[in-house]
């Protein structure tokens, strides 16, 4: 269809437009006002790459073509367990380790972490429905469909495409670096003063050389990748332990405090950030790249929204805790020295290890051709890998406000781009495609009052099944618009107002 006009709600009313693409439309013989379209997402189809199908030669090219392109990607097919790992990890590190000290009494700090743990899911669902939608699982090209659909727009396309490549490979390195500085913020106590160059110095080349095996790797499918993730996880579980027993035991927890963080990582911005994400629309697509063609049904362990669930699940019976410590009084007891040493040591290692793994998805500089001939080794590669380093030697003062901007940036990624990007493509484009019932052919015969009554029973089915979407419908889009005001557009004005001091 080359005119259409764009449907009021902003709902991702994947089904139906799946099932439009999916089945043809013309052909049935039938004097029915109403046809049933089986549901693609019952059918085998569904069980193609990326749940992509079509009946046409060139949609099914494009889909190969895609299925290559993830392979090759740093994200290639991965295993259910192993995106249900990346889809915890992010929960269980600096927002996690800051949260003891996030000063917020316990009727402020259950409900706000709650409440951004639904959230997080929440954006993460849009996102997984964006890509069903659109038919592409890749950030890039969602925002494209978006901003810069159809013929005739190459010259926006190539922007936007270079706007989200940097926007995604600066906001990864600026938590790689919030990662490693506050590595070393936890161990530099421990580390000798006594050469002429400074300790801080020391302690970051000893532990960025410490990742570098590790960020050799191509791809998070690498099973060195994969281990250290689990380790990282692993040693997250293991301070939260070590926290648990010394507030049990009343002795004074040893609090990370945030001594190179702004003043943003503080209060409810600390739960924000805890529940930020990345790379859901990847991960999806690396789920569903596993799923085999002929098998007729993909097994629920490859359900996206499954493993989403159950990741943020785990991430607050692992985070919850945090908040009880914060708001109880404070133990009179102070921990030995090698119990506080075996916290910092587990906090530090939860973070530094997951380092590799966001660095290794970053999107490559653009080094001239020139440059990368100039040299035997991957160059753009490596000089991913010094920044983060460079940056984390950062004056405090200085640090303290890139991190605030961090924090920010990552709100917006997580809370507010997905809810604009679903809100614009279904309020303010063209749908994708719209399902036209056949014309009623002239039929010879007379219509038998069986099919009468079954014209009507089919009407009735459908009928109910449209109040059932609507209520949903309605839902879905009161969500949206919530996520995208009040909590999106609401909270960047405190945070802006807060960084400047007005309040």
């Amino acid at each position: 269809m080359d005119e259409a006009t764009p449907r009021p709600s902003t709902s991702s009313d994947t089904d139906s437009f799946e099932s439009g693409r999916a089945s043809p439309i013309h052909g049935f013989d039938s004097s029915a006002a109403l046809i049933l379209v089986p549901d693609s997402e019952d059918g085998p189809s569904s069980s193609a790459a990326f749940d992509f199908s079509s009946e046409d030669d060139d949609t099914e090219d494009e889909s190969d073509v895609q299925l290559e392109r993830l392979r090759n990607s740093a994200i290639p097919p991965l295993s259910s367990f192993s995106v249900f790992l990346y889809l915890l990890s992010p929960y269980t590190k600096l927002g996690a380790l800051v949260l003891p000290s996030a000063g917020l009494p316990l009727k402020v700090g259950v409900p706000t972490l709650v409440l951004f743990a639904m959230l997080s899911a929440f954006t993460r669902q849009i996102w997984y429905m964006l890509a069903r939608y659109v038919r592409r699982a890749d950030l890039e090209e969602i925002v494209l469909e978006t901003f810069a659909r159809g013929r005739g727009k190459e010259g926006r396309r190539a922007a936007l495409r270079q706007l989200v490549r940097l926007f995604v490979g600066l906001l990864r390195v600026s938590v790689a670096t919030l990662y490693l500085r506050f590595s070393v913020d936890i161990l530099l106590p421990y580390f000798p003063d006594v050469l002429s160059i400074p300790s801080r110095v020391i302690a970051t080349v000893i532990l960025a050389a410490f990742i570098a095996p590790i960020y050799a790797a191509r791809s998070l499918a690498s099973r060195r990748v994969v281990y250290a993730s689990w380790v990282s996880v692993a040693a997250y579980a293991a301070w939260f332990a070590c926290t648990t027993y010394m507030h049990a035991n009343r002795i004074l927890v040893p609090v990370s405090e945030p001594t190179s963080l702004g003043k943003l990582w503080h209060g409810v911005p600390a739960i924000a950030f805890t529940f930020s994400t990345s790379s859901s629309v990847s991960l999806y697509a690396s789920l569903k790249g596993t799923v085999d063609r002929v098998s007729p049904k993909p097994r629920r362990s490859h359900s996206f929204k499954l493993l989403s669930i159950l990741s943020v699940a785990v991430a607050v019976s692992l985070t919850l805790p945090l908040v009880f410590f914060e708001a109880s009084p404070k133990p009179p007891q102070s921990p030995s020295p090698s119990l506080q040493m075996t916290s910092a040591a587990l906090g530090a290692a939860s973070l530094l290890l997951s380092a590799p793994a966001i660095i290794i998805t970053t999107p490559a500089l653009p080094v001239p051709y020139s440059a990368r001939r100039a040299v035997s080794f991957p160059l753009s590669k490596v000089l991913v890998y010094l920044l983060p380093i460079c940056l984390s030697l950062l004056p405090r003062h200085v640090f303290s406000v890139g991190s605030d901007i961090v924090v920010i940036l990552t709100f917006l990624s997580t809370y507010v781009v997905p809810a604009f990007i679903h809100i614009t493509i279904h309020n303010f484009r063209r749908p994708l495609s719209i399902v036209i019932p056949p014309a009623t052919p002239t039929v010879s015969r007379p219509i038998a009052p069986s099919d009468s009554r079954n014209d009507e029973l089919l009407q009735r089915k459908e009928r109910t099944l449209q109040r059932r979407r609507l209520g949903r419908r309605l839902i879905w889009d009161i969500g949206v618009w919530v996520l995208l005001l009040p909590i999106g557009c609401g909270g960047l004005v405190w945070a802006v107002g807060r960084e400047l001091g007005k309040w």
